[in-house]
Order: C-alpha cells, then sequence, then structure tokens
C-alpha cells in the first residue's frame, strides 16, 4: 500500500465520521443537554453568577434555542470539517488542519457527553475510540507521515472499540443494551433468550480480535473479520428500521447512524491491506536475495 492509498484511506473514513455527525446536529440532536441541564453541576453557577433561579433557566424558551443553536453550529463545524478531510492533502494551508483538528477535539468531547449521558460507562467512551481517533489518526499523519506509527495506533483504536462493544455484549460487566438485542430480533428470525446467546458470542470474540491484532501470525485473520463485523454492525443500524417500514423518513432517522459507523470497517481494511502489502514487499526481497 503506498502512502497515497493510506492517506486516501484516512480521508475517506474521517469524511463518513463527521458527515454522519453533522447529519446528526443539524437534523436530530446531541447530547448537550446532559450538561447544560444538569442541576448539581449548574445550578450554583446560574445561581450566582448570572442571578437566575434553577426553574427560570430550565423553563426559559432561550435556554433551549441556545442548545439548539449550539448543536447546529457544531453540525456546520462538522460538515466543513467533513469536506476539508476529503480535500486536504499532505501540502494543504495550516488553516484546513486547524479546522480539522478543531473538529476532531469536538468529536473527542461528543465522546466524553455520550459518556456522561450513559451514567459514565467509562467503556461507552472508548467505545467510540474509532470514531474520535480516525480524526486524530488523519491530523498526525498529515503532520508526521510516519506510517508504522499510524498503524499502530489505528491497531489500538480497533483493539479499544473491539474491547469495549464485547463487555456490552456479554452482558457481565455492564447490562446488556436493549437496542443490541432489538437489533438483533429485527434482522434474525430467532427468539430473544437465542439473540442474548448469540451477542454474548459476539462479544467473546470480540476479546479474541483485539488480542489476535498483534499477534503477526493471526492479524490478517483477525482484521478480515474485523473488518466484516464493522461493516455487518454499521448496517445493522438502518436494516434493523427497515423492518419497521422501508421508506425515506426511515433512511433519514436511521442513515446517520450508518455513516458515521463505516470506518468501523474500513479502519482494519486499511490495516489489513498495509500488512498485506508489508508481507509481499518482505517475500519479493527474500527472493530478490535468493536470486543474487
Amino acid at each position: 500500500m503506498n502512502r497515497t492509498t493510506l492517506l486516501n484511506f484516512l480521508k475517506i473514513s474521517t469524511f463518513f465520521i463527521f458527515s454522519g455527525r453533522a447529519y446528526q446536529h443539524l437534523f436530530w440532536d446531541a447530547p448537550y443537554r446532559s450538561v447544560f441541564w444538569d442541576q448539581q453541576l449548574l445550578e450554583p453557577i446560574i445561581n450566582f453568577v448570572f442571578n437566575t433561579s434553577w426553574q427560570s433557566y430550565v423553563t426559559n424558551l432561550n435556554t433551549d434555542h441556545a442548545i439548539q443553536f449550539l448543536t447546529k453550529s457544531i453540525g456546520g463545524l462538522y460538515t466543513v470539517c467533513a469536506i476539508i478531510s476529503l480535500t486536504i492533502t499532505e501540502t494543504s494551508k495550516k488553516w484546513q488542519l486547524a479546522i480539522l483538528k478543531l473538529g476532531a477535539v469536538s468529536i473527542v468531547v461528543l465522546a466524553m457527553l455520550i459518556t456522561k449521558n450513559k451514567f459514565y460507562h467509562l467503556i461507552m467512551f472508548f467505545e467510540h475510540a474509532i470514531q474520535f481517533g480516525v480524526p486524530i489518526a488523519l491530523v498526525y499523519y498529515l503532520k508526521t507521515r510516519n506510517i508504522h506509527q499510524l498503524i499502530f495506533k489505528l491497531k489500538i483504536f480497533i483493539a479499544l472499540a473491539f474491547t469495549c462493544h464485547g463487555m456490552y455484549a456479554i452482558g457481565v460487566f455492564y447490562p446488556l443494551p436493549g437496542n443490541f438485542v432489538t437489533m438483533t430480533l429485527n434482522i434474525l428470525p430467532i427468539t430473544e433468550t437465542s439473540a442474548k446467546n448469540l451477542l454474548f458470542i459476539a462479544g467473546i470474540i470480540d476479546f479474541i480480535i483485539a488480542i489476535g491484532l498483534f499477534i503477526p501470525k493471526v492479524a490478517k485473520t483477525m482484521l478480515l473479520y474485523a473488518c466484516f463485523w464493522g461493516f455487518i454492525t454499521a448496517f445493522a443500524r438502518i436494516i434493523s428500521g427497515l423492518s419497521y417500514d422501508v421508506s425515506l423518513s426511515i433512511m433519514h432517522q436511521y442513515i446517520y447512524l450508518v455513516l458515521y459507523r463505516i470506518p468501523h470497517g474500513l479502519i482494519p481494511l486499511l490495516v489489513y491491506l498495509y500488512l498485506v502489502n508489508r508481507n509481499n514487499q518482505k517475500s519479493k526481497a527474500i527472493k530478490n536475495l535468493v536470486s543474487i
């Protein structure tokens, strides 16, 4: 895999993440109210700094309008980042990289807010490792051109995402999310018990994948499965939704969930292709030495 192909993979993956989140922010919602309506966190500030009661603050329509404006504004930022991620090159201007950095930081903050909204489950944050990690990886590569470190970092992001997904799927350390079971039931003609058993097995495999990524002899096999599972779980969102109704409204409701998860399949594929190419180069080098 040459540098151009690698960079294009990163750019396309980053584009899907930012475009999916932009769609969410512009047409739906994001968890900013988990902070701005957190009474324990903000009431002292509202009372003493702004000299306003908490009740007045939360019932004021201007508060909600401000949160909506913030959400749409961040959606605008993500839209710009999506465009930049496709057009940026190794010789692009500094302001483009600066905007991309701002978008990357914002995605990290968003993952933190989602974690807060899910009762501070730490694995919820790291389950988003690919989503917030890929924009960071793109910025890192554009600045350093260090392929080996980039691939190692991408492996870590993949391992974190699969480990955390597995912890939810086995339902031991954290409760099995209801939407996992619902999606499985909507897609497959099985019982609820069978769906839970299937998710448990998938969770165990997630752990195996996370470890196998760093074992050279099995890494490529692990990455192929990770690629397959990443695409399947991404498109499962919309397939599950279409089980209720096949319409544009359903597509509108679920498409952003698919977009920002597509890199869950693209990034393992990128690392797999890199390893295949590296092994081919080593084989050619050995053959050349033998022929000499």
